[in-house]
């Protein structure tokens, strides 16, 4: 993935998180060289339509991804209710749920994926959530030297899973949803310009 000079934006919520996600959607930069994969906790019972919610806010295209699609640049991808969602050779491919898991690792599946498809070119975001969801996964990208990014809890509805991960990692920034969305654009903007 990282010869094809696009950043891949995984962005992990629960509870809480449709605001701030909603901050950083719409500030975002309508050419910006990146694809953007958001895993948010739905109960399975829910009938989201956060796809439609984010389309009104962004001129970039809106896809829940419902089997399997191909990623590309300029593109937000939304993960289909109770279900969790990997990639693989630049495919977002949908996958039940480990039933026999105590705690829901939606998000961190979803980055561990990303940073090994993408490598320094992934990005992870943390945003609300009361769950503990999203640290493995951070690490993971961490660990490929891609940049993590997560909600300050002082702006959090609930600051559970941004704690958890300011307290048992070292996330490169942690932001308010403003700044996030700042800082999203101006990390990929400058990168491009770099190379």
């Amino acid at each position: 993935m990282n010869d094809d000079g696009f950043y891949l934006i995984g962005i992990g919520s629960s509870a809480g998180g449709l605001e701030p996600l909603q901050t950083i959607v719409r500030g975002l930069s309508a050419d910006i060289n990146a694809a953007l994969i958001i895993v948010q906790h739905i109960p399975v019972d829910y009938a989201s339509n956060l796809d439609q919610i984010l389309q009104r806010l962004t001129p970039l295209k809106l896809i829940p991804v419902e089997t399997i699609e191909y990623v590309e640049p300029g593109n937000i991808y939304v993960m289909r209710v109770g279900k969790q969602m990997v990639l693989k050779d630049h495919f977002l491919s949908i996958e039940e749920r480990q039933t026999d898991e105590p705690t829901n690792r939606t998000i961190d599946r979803c980055f561990e994926s990303i940073a090994k498809e993408a490598g320094a070119k992934a990005i992870g975001v943390i945003l609300s959530g009361a769950g503990f969801d999203g640290l493995e996964g951070a690490k993971a990208i961490e660990d490929r030297k891609g940049l993590v990014i997560v909600q300050d809890p002082i702006t959090a509805d609930f600051p559970l899973m941004p704690q958890n991960l300011i307290a048992n990692d070292h996330p490169d920034h942690v932001l308010s949803p403003e700044d996030i969305q700042k800082k999203i654009n101006n990390y990929v903007l400058g990168h491009k310009n770099a190379t």
